[in-house]
């Protein structure tokens, strides 16, 4: 485990990597109780297909899981997804704690840049990470998207890019192959 400085009622907050089944299962039940249980998002939806070829970091008070980030990795780039903080957990910085550690793991790695999918109404929170719009909204499956990026090594400038939607938005079926991104005008 990896401990911080920051503490929430006198108990250090620390991050791990997922390396068991049974850390997974705590980072499934976090997004479950976020996702499925405040937002309503289908199951289906919530646990798509990506799971199991992705890096979990997981968010402890204690031994409390009570937050979760899902990174998917990319020739050049990783992808922070399903960020989750259980809500009386909130506000304490653990969303931000889990990116940054989204982050060095990326640079340990090679990556130049983290890519996510922000849903518009969350990408004020990205922006004060220090995240930045890639391109317009776009439309996602069911829900408009707004590409974002960040660079790596805050010290060099993000490259000139284009969002990798063809990569990373494909149909349930289709996970090993490009495609055209789910929900464009000719899919």
């Amino acid at each position: 485990m990896s401990t911080t400085a920051r503490t929430i009622g006198g108990e250090a907050v620390t991050t791990k990597l997922a390396g068991k089944m049974e850390d997974s299962f705590q980072a499934f039940a976090v997004r479950a109780a976020c996702f499925i249980g405040e937002l309503d998002v289908p199951f289906s939806e919530e646990f798509d297909g990506h799971d199991f070829s992705a890096t979990h970091i997981i968010a402890y008070i204690g031994d409390e899981p009570v937050g979760t980030v899902r990174l998917r990795w990319f020739q050049s780039f990783a992808m922070p997804e399903r960020l989750a903080v259980i809500q009386r957990f909130r506000g304490h910085n653990i969303g931000s704690l889990l990116l940054e550690r989204c982050r060095t793991l990326a640079q340990s790695r090679g990556c130049n840049m983290l890519y996510v999918q922000a849903l518009p109404n969350d990408t004020g929170y990205w922006e004060k990470q220090g995240w930045r719009r890639l391109v317009p909204e776009a439309s996602g499956a069911t829900k408009q998207i707004v590409a974002m990026v960040k660079a790596v090594d805050p010290n060099k400038p993000l490259p000139a890019v284009e969002a990798p939607e063809a990569i990373v938005l494909r149909r349930d079926g289709q996970l090993d192959s490009i495609s055209i991104p789910a929900g464009t005008v000719t899919n």
